[in-house]
């Protein structure tokens, strides 16, 4: 049976909504603004099943619980959590690198269903006087993340794929640092519809400049709060690779882009490889809650 994956995706106006089993784990980051605080805050998971997952960029490591171990094998950490549990990832607190290695890790231990959490805010903080997002706090640069690393020099890597955002210099920054990009087939996506009607323009037109520079790069839109959507876009750019060529996957879009991404990377190893470049969320980045949303991600393997 080929790998794939399902995404059942519903839509909540609260957390009371939601309806968490008594004896579900939740996986979670730390909480930046009102909505992340409100997130990992679900009923139904008591204290001591809610579970601070870290990821350590210089030394490549994963913490769960204070418990820590390098990303390249860090399944052991989630296997006391697993047994017999709702299983359940709120990936509104959750950095990307965090997601990417506990969803791999899950899978390596023989998990095919489990929950992410992912909660809209009502708006994006934007510098007074500023007419660009300021979502980030630091960005590390592009480092690479155990069982995703990607040589982009290869001729092996065929095509790429960058989910994109309201941050244009984070593309930018991929363009400048690996120049060989622009030689590969490239897929720029856009979530569209966006989260809010005219959210869209705020990650479309401050791309215009460096995309008229690139005009060999296809445009793409997938829903940005759809993670199916974006895995089939995934899937697509897979399905056109030559035999033994690869891709890589830059998700710094919407987060439902990068859960797609980092299950698409776990079942594809050999296939795909990821570029992401570590932000550090800014305090108080967004303000108040939109929609709660629950994707129930089923693996077939």
């Amino acid at each position: 049976m080929a790998s794939s994956a399902h995404f059942y995706s519903s839509h909540h106006d609260s957390v009371e909504e939601l309806g968490m089993r008594q004896d579900a784990v939740l996986f979670h980051g730390i909480p930046v603004d009102q909505r992340e605080e409100l997130a990992i805050k679900i009923e139904g998971a008591p204290a001591h099943d809610k579970v601070l997952v870290s990821y350590d960029i210089q030394n490549m490591a994963l913490s769960v619980d204070g418990v820590t171990s390098s990303a390249d094998v860090c399944a052991g950490l989630l296997q006391n959590y697993i047994d017999g549990r709702q299983i359940v990832l709120e990936a509104t607190t959750l950095g990307f690198a965090e997601l990417f290695c506990v969803i791999r890790g899950l899978i390596a231990l023989g998990v095919r269903i489990f929950q992410i959490i992912y909660v809209e805010p009502r708006d994006y903080t934007q510098p007074v006087g500023g007419e660009s997002f300021a979502l980030s706090e630091l960005i590390s640069g592009y480092h690479p993340i155990p069982h995703a690393v990607v040589d982009l020099s290869s001729d092996e890597v065929e095509a790429g794929v960058f989910f994109l955002g309201y941050e244009p210099e984070r593309m930018a920054r991929a363009l400048s640092e690996y120049q060989m990009i622009v030689e590969k087939t490239v897929k720029v996506v856009f979530g569209v519809p966006a989260f809010q009607a005219g959210w869209e323009l705020n990650a479309i037109v401050p791309h215009l400049p460096m995309l008229s520079e690139q005009s060999g790069f296809d445009v793409a839109y997938c829903s940005a709060n759809d993670p199916g959507s974006a895995f089939d876009c995934l899937q697509r750019t897979r399905n056109s690779l030559s035999r033994g060529s690869k891709m890589f996957i830059a998700p710094i879009g919407t987060k439902p882009c990068g859960i797609a991404t980092a299950v698409f990377a776990s079942l594809f190893p050999n296939e795909a490889g990821i570029l992401f470049d570590h932000p550090r969320k800014k305090s108080k980045r967004s303000s108040g809650v939109n929609v709660w949303h629950r994707y129930i991600v089923r693996i077939n393997i």
